[in-house]
């Protein structure tokens, strides 16, 4: 039975229409970003995207104005309390239309939207119950469109006009700075010169209801409809533009659509999601709910300058990134799982995961069908000749096309290695060490275990025949020797130079073992027994986002490593002997894989698959460019106490000293899901450096010092830093403590003070000169004392020197007399022996005169007073009843002459002077113990 050109082609569209209906076509899609209504806390519903000069995103959303700055959403509440239903950006002021309502919004300097109603101006004209559908700009006009009037807004003057058509305008378009109009009459015109030009009335025939978009094609203007599908109009002809969706549009309910800087086409339906249309009319894939849309009704599109495609949903907002050069395949019904390994063999694209081997033709996109008997955790995927196997946890399976053998039943098989010297011979790493396969007749089979070492082997390698190399992340390297019939181990030793590493891992690379662990890469030399690090292969591995030593080698020479925020991979250099590392900035959390799990695998060219949760990423690296951005800071703020202060961004914050938390928002406007955006900042003249890299998009302070600083903050996604340098000038202000009435007051204290302590000062020095002066007075009457003290002293030297010469004096007078009595006596006596002279003689008479002369005791009474003044007063005084003779004996005794040399003085005997002595001492009443001399000289 022949089929007909047309019965072939619905018979396609039914084909497609089922594929789309279950989901299962196009699942390799782009990556998508999702916000639900709990993100962007607003209404479900949103009608309309825009983008303003600063890269920001805004939504039309039943509750109002949703902006989103890449960092946070900020919702704007609908001035009038209804749905805003269209927007348009124009450079940073954005135009929204509502029920009943129209404006603008535009920010101020705290960094806040604040709107304008234009409506207010034709308040009294408005048609009831009237809705802004659309908005579009023309030169210095913006167009606000309902069902019955277009409103005319000039941004030079401010002026509003209007033309009406009550409930024939659909919808209007603007096409190379030319705005165009649909017509529910049917009419398609343009606006020229203010005044409407019928282009031509769409026939009847087509059915065309209504006017989606309008696009540039082959010289005329391909009409969007909303069941129809595409229209060519061209010299006021409409002809049909023919799609590979054409048959299945009664199903669709296209909603809205758009075209992509590639001239692609974007449709948004109702029921089944997004459409990807080639520019020819090609069905290149379809994104829905089955592979990662959020929402299968789309409302509108929107392509933002970097290519993503944003869509406003029925439930929530996704960003795709269109122009991304990552695909995903996910895994929305929970029957994939995680990929562990990938390969192309024959044609086929193979992918291990926790749930089984899954398979589809290679480089085609459709969905990925289980393999027979294949359910349970894979862990390889190995080439081999004509065969691939599969390391399972089950043993080994055979893989034919989509059908599986099990060759043994070691459970879990990690690897594969071929044994050197012995082609037919594998090697197998599983769970409870290793073990030979073996090629035999066609046929794989399990030669034999290896005994003697039960350690689970999973990163291994051949360093020569018989050794192997075996990597344990809990227990380090072993090096392991078999013997020669691959039956047993000879030798197997724990390397302790080579240090044990979290998430450790061992590879071969171009015939080097190279070990890799949080410290770096390091070669393994054997005979050397040590390790050295390759400084070059290390900068593969960033200390700070470590995640795993996990290395793969691809049949390309590149070399990968897995870091939590990228990836990065070695290759050679155009110089000999260089290397050149290369970021791919796909983080570890988009990834989600077990760690020492990652997987990469090179497909053809520059593609390759990289396992993840819930599916895998496919990689074009020819697509991979860096993107320049800018970063913005959208608010400053300040938190004290209880209360939230808002400053200006386009001015100097001031602020006061220890004044509460001073915070800092900002963000990049870049969309993107697989580009992580980190940020540092630093406040100059404070910070030596810049701060980390965070993720964070707050940055907070407290107790800044006083002065004048300025706040800097830089951006990078990957490796590229931003283009800018955000900056903010922060003034803290003095304490009032410190404020300059303060420092007044602080100068007048100061100077009173040194008045007081110059007064206290001055006093004391007064003080003390006055008690240097009677220190000096004190001295001076104790120097005069001194003086009078010398002069009395050497008055009483110069008297002890009169008394003691009065002393001798008397002494000499005293020994006169004693010798001249002793000399008259002895005379006498010799006279009265050799003469015979009288008693009465004159000589005798002479001689008593002399011997009895009162001068005498006249001279030495003198005397004796010279030399011990007031002696006989004294002693007259004291005992009044001695006499004259008593007195003169006294003055002999204190004398302390003898008896026998007092006798001649008193011109008595000696016995004579004791006699006296005796009746001295009772008229002193002197007691018997006391000596007579001893008590007259002490009076």
């Amino acid at each position: 039975m022949k089929i007909s050109f047309w019965n072939r082609r619905y018979v396609l569209h039914g084909l497609l229409g089922l594929c789309l209906s279950f989901g299962l076509f196009g699942q390799e899609t782009p990556p998508i970003v999702k916000f639900s209504p709990s993100d962007y806390k607003a209404e479900n519903q949103n009608w309309a995207i825009a983008q303003d000069s600063k890269g920001f995103i805004y939504a039309a959303n039943n509750e109002g104005l949703l902006e989103y700055n890449g960092a946070e959403w900020t919702l704007y509440p609908s001035p009038n309390n209804t749905i805003t239903r269209s927007l348009l950006a124009d450079g940073e002021r954005i135009y929204s239309g509502a029920y009943m309502e129209f404006g603008c919004w535009e920010r101020d300097r705290f960094g806040k939207l604040r709107y304008t109603s234009l409506a207010s101006g034709v308040r009294n004209q408005l048609v009831e119950d009237e809705n802004i559908w659309s908005i579009k700009s023309v030169s210095q006009w913006i167009v606000f469109q309902s069902t019955h009037r277009l409103y005319f807004y000039n941004t030079t003057n401010g002026e509003i006009h209007f033309t009406d058509d009550p409930n024939n305008y659909r919808r209007i378009f603007d096409l190379n700075g030319q705005i165009y109009i649909h017509k529910s009459d049917g009419r398609f015109s343009s606006i020229d010169g203010g005044d409407e030009k019928v282009l031509v009335r769409l026939p009847q025939e087509h059915r065309i209801a209504l006017v989606l978009n309008i696009f540039e094609q082959d010289g005329g203007i391909l009409l969007l409809t909303r069941a129809r599908g595409f229209f060519l109009v061209n010299e006021g002809r409409v002809t049909k533009w023919d799609t590979d969706i054409d048959g299945m549009l009664g199903d669709l309910q296209v909603f809205s659509g758009i075209r992509l800087k590639d001239k692609s086409f974007i449709l948004g339906t109702i029921s089944h999601g997004i459409l990807h249309l080639s520019p020819e009319g090609k069905l290149i894939n379809t994104v829905n709910q089955s592979n990662g849309l959020s929402n299968n009704t789309i409302l509108n599109l929107f392509e933002d300058r970097s290519g993503n495609v944003w869509a406003a949903l029925d439930n929530g907002i996704d960003c795709i990134d269109m122009q991304s050069f990552i695909k995903e395949y996910n895994d929305n019904r929970g029957s994939f799982g995680t990929t562990y390994c990938s390969i192309v063999f024959n044609n086929t694209l193979y992918v291990g995961t926790n749930q089984g081997l899954f398979h589809k033709p290679a480089f085609s996109n459709v969905s990925l069908e289980p393999v027979e008997g294949s359910g349970g955790q894979v862990w390889s995927l190995f080439p081999y000749g004509e065969d691939l196997l599969c390391g399972h946890t089950l043993g080994v399976y055979l893989v034919r096309g989509n059908q599986s053998i099990r060759v043994s039943d070691n459970p879990g098989v990690w690897n594969f290695k071929p044994v050197p010297g012995h082609p037919e011979w594998l090697l197998i790493g599983h769970y409870s060490g290793m073990g030979i396969l073996q090629k035999k007749d066609g046929r794989w089979t399990l030669r034999n275990t290896i005994g003697g070492f039960e350690t689970s082997t999973r990163f291994f390698e051949f360093s020569s025949d018989r050794e192997v190399w075996i990597n344990h992340e809990y227990k380090g390297v072993y090096r392991v020797r078999l013997d020669p019939s691959y039956t047993a181990v000879e030798e197997a030793a724990l390397l302790d130079y080579i240090p044990l590493g979290k998430g450790s891992a061992l590879t071969k690379v171009d015939g080097d073992l190279i070990y890799c662990y949080e410290k770096g890469i390091f070669h393994i030399q054997p005979d050397e027994g040590r390790i050295r690090k390759d400084t070059a292969l290390s900068r593969l591995i960033d200390g700070n986002e470590y995640v795993s030593g996990k290395l793969v080698f691809d049949d390309e020479g590149r070399l990968w490593a897995f870091n939590e925020n990228s990836m990065r991979y070695a290759e050679k250099a155009p110089v000999p002997g260089e290397i050149s590392i290369k970021t791919i900035p796909i983080p570890n959390n988009w990834r989600k894989t077990t760690v020492s799990f990652e997987n990469i695998t090179h497909l053809d060219g520059n593609r390759y698959i990289i396992g993840k949760t819930n599916g895998y990423i496919l990689v074009d690296l020819n697509l991979f460019q860096s993107e320049t951005h800018r970063v913005h800071l959208n608010g400053v703020t300040l938190r004290k106490a209880d209360t939230t202060l808002v400053f200006g961004l386009e001015e100097e914050g001031r602020f006061k000293f220890k004044d509460g938390t001073l915070r800092f928002h900002y963000s990049v406007p870049c969309f993107p899901k697989y580009k992580m955006i980190q940020f540092q900042y630093r406040i100059e003249g404070l910070q030596d450096g810049w701060s980390p890299w965070t993720t964070s998009t707050r940055a907070s302070f407290e107790k800044l010092p006083v002065g004048t600083h300025e706040f800097q903050l830089r951006s990078k996604i990957g490796t590229q830093l931003s283009d800018n340098v955000a900056t903010y000038r922060i003034r803290v202000s003095r304490p009032t403590y410190l404020s300059n009435l303060a420092i007044a007051g602080y100068l007048v204290l100061l100077f009173l003070l040194s008045l007081l302590v110059h007064a206290l000062y001055k006093n004391h020095y007064i003080k003390l000169q006055e008690e240097m002066m009677r220190e000096n007075q004190r001295k001076y009457e104790l120097a005069k004392i001194q003086s009078e003290q010398e002069v009395v002293k050497l008055r009483n030297e110069r008297l002890k020197d009169e008394i003691e010469a009065k002393n001798r004096e008397l002494a000499i007078s005293t020994m006169s007399i004693i010798k001249r009595n002793e000399f008259l006596r002895s005379i006498r006596k010799d006279l009265k022996r050799n003469t015979s002279l009288a008693e009465d003689h004159s000589v005798y008479q002479l001689i008593e005169q002399n011997l009895n002369s009162s001068r005498d005791w006249d001279f030495f009474h003198e005397a004796f007073n010279n030399a011990d003044k007031d002696f006989l007063k004294k002693a007259k005084e004291l005992h009044p009843h001695l006499t004259h003779h008593d007195l003169k004996f006294c003055a002999y005794l204190r004398l302390n002459l003898s008896s026998k040399e007092i006798a001649p003085l008193l011109n008595i005997s000696t016995k004579s002077v004791e006699v006296r002595r005796y009746r001295l001492r009772k008229k002193l009443n002197l007691p018997h113990g006391v000596n007579l001399t001893d008590y007259i000289l002490n009076l």
